[in-house]
């Protein structure tokens, strides 16, 4: 394992696309989160500030950065493409490495990716839920804290879909292609035609699920609507359930068989397909 690890830093941290990609996920992030936190919206009942306090924090941000793991899928697609494309994973198989060791190098490269994502997201939770809320105390601040791990396993299933298309496609420009055709329109187009009961298990829709949108029609608890009722004002709150924790960590476990789906047929692919 460390001599993976080893090598597989070695091979990215000189590898100038690695940097590019890495700082414009990073920047692109943190950038979106700055700018959609300042906006102000003045609507009676309205009170978006509340999607930057603690505890709601957790869910707001995790669910912008999911948005971004579209570029960690990317990145994978273009690293292993490559491999296939300037015949890096023949030359490393010669000179000793197994066949399994080639997926687990890559398996490397997504959970290094997946908790440089945690971090990333957990310290921009920080700074703007405590500017936000101010200073409270760390079991409010925490309250939540579960869609951070959540998002982690989301990361590092959208990489592994990467991966997995590549290995079957084999060429950087076309795994792209079909990756984010897949991811728009083609599957909701499928889940479109196809019964609820089976289109709710799509890989995209379980692993889009985990990070879900904020309440955002009822941000503080406040009242949406006003109206009369034979000369009485009635206040009403809106017609909006909250999704059960159950049901996340139901797509939890289905985003583990898929994860664990795509790196297995991607290691079978590997060890029956010439490289």
């Amino acid at each position: 394992m460390i001599k993976l690890l080893k090598i597989e830093l070695k091979k990215y941290f000189s590898y100038a696309n690695f940097w590019v990609i890495f700082g414009l996920h990073a920047a692109l992030f943190v950038l979106s989160i700055f700018i959609v936190a300042n906006i102000k919206i003045d609507m009676q009942g309205f009170d978006i500030n509340h999607l930057w306090t603690f505890p709601a924090v957790w869910n707001t941000v995790t669910w912008i950065a999911s948005w971004f793991n579209l570029i960690l899928a990317i990145f994978i697609i273009v690293i292993t493409g490559n491999e296939f494309s300037f015949k890096t994973f023949r030359k490393t198989h010669i000179d000793g490495l197994s066949r399994h060791e080639l997926v687990a190098g890559k398996v490397i490269v997504m959970l290094m990716s997946s908790v440089y994502c945690f971090v990333l997201v957990f310290i921009t939770i920080l700074i703007t839920g405590f500017v936000k809320s101010g200073f409270i105390g760390l079991s409010s601040a925490f309250e939540n804290s579960y869609y951070l791990f959540v998002y982690l396993i989301q990361a590092f299933a959208y990489m592994s879909v990467g991966f997995f298309v590549a290995v079957i496609v084999k060429n950087t420009g076309l795994s792209i292609l079909f990756f984010i055709l897949y991811f728009f329109p083609v599957e909701p187009i499928l889940r479109g035609i196809i019964p609820d009961v089976v289109s709710n298990y799509f890989p995209m829709k379980i692993i889009s699920n985990l990070t879900p949108a904020p309440e955002i029609f009822n941000f503080g608890g406040s009242a949406q609507f006003t109206t009369s009722i034979n000369g009485s004002v009635v206040t009403q709150q809106p017609a909006v359930a909250e999704a059960p924790s159950d049901l996340m960590w139901l797509n939890v476990i289905f985003a583990l068989i898929y994860i664990f789906a795509f790196l297995f047929t991607s290691k079978m692919l590997i060890e029956k397909r010439s490289l």
